[in-house]
C-alpha cells in the first residue's frame, strides 16, 4: 500500500492557531497605526487653535489700558444693568460648563480663598485704538472750552481734523488725567460742526458724542471737583470681551472663543446680539471650552475677581493676569474616546496657560517710580 503524504490534524491545528496570532498582531498594529494616524492631526489642530486664541487673548490683556488716565477700571468687574454676568461672581464663573472639574476649580485662586465654580469666565476690558491718533479736545458741548464737566452728551470739537482711521459710528474715549468716559460717537452732521476757538471748520474735527455706556466707565479718579484740567483727549475705544458659547456651525457646534471689540453692544452704542447671532462678534478658535482667569493684585495674591480700582492704592492694581484656555479635539471616535462626538470626560483635552502685565499696570508703576 502507497503511503500519502500530508499534515496531521495537530500540525494543521498548530499552524492555523500560529497564523491567527500573527495575524492578530499586525492586525492591531495597523489598527494602532490607523487610530494614531486620525489622532495626531486632531491633536495638532486642537494645539493651534489653543495658541491662536491664547495669542489675541494675551495681546488684548497687555493692551489693556493704554492711554487711560492713572488707576482707570481696566477691567469689568460685571455687567451693567440687565447683564448677563451680574450676580455675586460677576463675570467669574458665568458661562457655560467649563472643563476644569471641582478639584482643579477648588484649588486655582489661594488669593481669593478658592472658587468652587467650574463655569467659565467672560473676560471684558477697555483699551483704545492705539493706531489711530488722539485728538486734542478744544470744545465741548454748549461751545466752551473744556474747563468744565466732560464726558456728556454732545458735540466735541478738536484742534485736529478726524484722523479717516477712527470708523464712525463707533466707541469714543474722552479723558484727561482725572476721568474718563466710553461713548458711542458719529459724524457731525453737515452744518452743526463748531469750530475750535480761533479755529476753523475745515482744519478742526467735530464728533457728536451720546451718553456714557455704563455709569462705571464714567470713571473718576483724584481730583474728580468737577473742574476738568486741561488737556482733554479724544480716543478711539476698545471694550474687547471674551466668551466660550456654541459654534454656528451645524455641523460641529462644540464650544469656540468668541471675541468682540464693543462688548455687548455695537459700534452705535446699541445692544448687541448674542455670541453667534451676528455683530458684534467674531469666532476666534473652535474647540476652546474653558476660559479661566485671575488677577493678581498689589499683595502679589492671586484673586479671580478684578479688585475694584482705587486713585492712589497701589495694593488694588492688577499687576498680572493668569489666562488658562482649555481645548479639545472636536471629532469623534478617536483614540481613547468611548463617548460620541468627542465631548464627554474622555475626550482629547490639552491646556495652555500664560501670564500677562497689562500695559495700564506698567505705566502706573512707571509713573509711581514702583518697577522693580
Amino acid at each position: 500500500m502507497r503511503r500519502e503524504n500530508g499534515f496531521s490534524l495537530v500540525e494543521l491545528m498548530i499552524a492555523m492557531t500560529v497564523t491567527l496570532i500573527v495575524s492578530g498582531a499586525i492586525y492591531g498594529l495597523l489598527t494602532s497605526g490607523s487610530a494614531a494616524f486620525r489622532r495626531e492631526p486632531e491633536l495638532a489642530d486642537r494645539q493651534q487653535n489653543i495658541r491662536v486664541a491664547m495669542d489675541l487673548v494675551a495681546r488684548d490683556v497687555f493692551n489693556a489700558g493704554a492711554a487711560m488716565p492713572p488707576f482707570s477700571q481696566v477691567f469689568t468687574l460685571a455687567d451693567g444693568a440687565g447683564g448677563v454676568c451680574t450676580g455675586a461672581t460677576g463675570l467669574n464663573g458665568c458661562g457655560p460648563a467649563g472643563a476644569l472639574g471641582a478639584a482643579p476649580a477648588a484649588a486655582r485662586a489661594p488669593g481669593d480663598g478658592g472658587d468652587p465654580s467650574t463655569n467659565t469666565d467672560v473676560l471684558e476690558l477697555l483699551t483704545t485704538e492705539e493706531s489711530c491718533p488722539l485728538q486734542s479736545v478744544c470744545m465741548v458741548p454748549g461751545g466752551v472750552t473744556p474747563t468744565g464737566t466732560i464726558g456728556v452728551a454732545g458735540i466735541y470739537s478738536s484742534q485736529q481734523r478726524v484722523p479717516a482711521c477712527l470708523t464712525l459710528p463707533g466707541l469714543l474715549l474722552i479723558a484727561n488725567n482725572n476721568s474718563f468716559g466710553v461713548h458711542p460717537g458719529q459724524t457731525v452732521a453737515s452744518g452743526s460742526a463748531v469750530p475750535c476757538t480761533g479755529g476753523s471748520v475745515v482744519n478742526n474735527g467735530s464728533v457728536q458724542l451720546g451718553n456714557s455706556l455704563r455709569t462705571e466707565w464714567s470713571w473718576t479718579g483724584t481730583g474728580g471737583t468737577g473742574a476738568e484740567p486741561l488737556p482733554v483727549f479724544l480716543y478711539g475705544a476698545r471694550i474687547v470681551r471674551y466668551v466660550i458659547a456654541p459654534s454656528t456651525d451645524p455641523q460641529d457646534t462644540s464650544p469656540a472663543l468668541w471675541r468682540s471689540t464693543s462688548g455687548l453692544f455695537n459700534p452705535d452704542g446699541s445692544a448687541g446680539a448674542a455670541p453667534g447671532a451676528g455683530a458684534p462678534w467674531q469666532m476666534v478658535a473652535r474647540g476652546i471650552e474653558d476660559l479661566q482667569l485671575e488677577y493678581m493684585d498689589g499683595n502679589g495674591l492671586w484673586l479671580n475677581r478684578p479688585p475694584l480700582s482705587v486713585a492712589g492704592d497701589w495694593t488694588r492694581l492688577v499687576r498680572r493676569v493668569r489666562i488658562t484656555l482649555s481645548a479639545r479635539a472636536t471629532a469623534g471616535n478617536l483614540q481613547g474616546q468611548t463617548t460620541a462626538g468627542g465631548a464627554g470626560p474622555d475626550a482629547v483635552r490639552g491646556q495652555l496657560v500664560s501670564e500677562v502685565a497689562p500695559r495700564a499696570a506698567f505705566n502706573e508703576l512707571q509713573i509711581g517710580g514702583q518697577i522693580q
